[in-house]
């Protein structure tokens, strides 16, 4: 899959970006490293057993993609973060592309899997929604959206915005044209704020698409 590049998206939030930047090296030896990220990877892969096409959207380090790709995957990660994304061309070199969640570069209909993970409950709910919608417009017949949500209660906080709520997130995916085929989890301690206290439980749900 080789990616369509464009202009860097208008809607990239400077703040945000400057912060994924700076973290970018020390990003996956704070967050769970290797172990969760393969954790990540294999939840992904009971949902969707067989290799495909393969979009990680917000990716970051590319950790879960190259997961994935070994899994034998044909992955695409993309992100808003050129500090993240450069750590992702170590693991995935020419796989990597600065991109928005809901302005991916790839054809309609061309992807058999659209990965969110650690994604919707950084975004505003008209982005989550508009997240969704565009990882339909991607998907083939029979792909398969799998998102991590309701990440904010596993680390036993309130809600951000509310916005990858497991209840709410269904009922954009139903109008999209997904359809919720499973759920499962996955676990993994990092240093990272409270992620240190106990092996928080991160809820992973699947959506089909007719």
């Amino acid at each position: 899959m080789t990616p369509r590049r464009g202009r860097t998206p208008g809607n990239l939030n400077p703040e945000r970006t400057a912060f994924y930047d700076a973290e970018a090296e020390r990003y996956d030896a704070t967050r769970g490293g290797q172990e969760r990220a393969r954790a990540a990877a294999e939840a992904i892969t009971r949902f969707v057993p067989a290799p495909g096409r393969l979009v990680d959207v917000a990716g970051g380090t590319g950790i879960v993609s190259a997961e994935l790709a070994a899994r034998g995957f044909d992955v695409l990660v993309t992100d808003l973060s050129p500090g993240m994304l450069r750590v992702a061309a170590g693991r995935l070199p020419g796989r990597e592309v600065v991109a928005t969640a809901d302005r991916l570069p790839v054809r309609q209909g061309s992807v058999d899997v659209v990965t969110m993970v650690w994604l919707l409950h950084l975004l505003t709910i008209p982005l989550a929604d508009a997240a969704v919608v565009e990882a339909a417009r991607v998907l083939r017949p029979g792909g398969h959206l799998v998102a991590t949500v309701d990440k904010d209660l596993a680390h036993g906080r309130g809600r951000r915005t509310g916005a990858d709520a497991a209840d709410r997130v269904a009922l954009v995916a139903v109008r999209a044209g997904l359809h919720l085929v499973g759920q499962d989890s996955f676990s993994g301690r990092s240093t990272w704020g409270s992620a240190t206290q106990g092996d928080p439980v991160f809820p992973l749900a699947a959506y089909r698409k007719a």
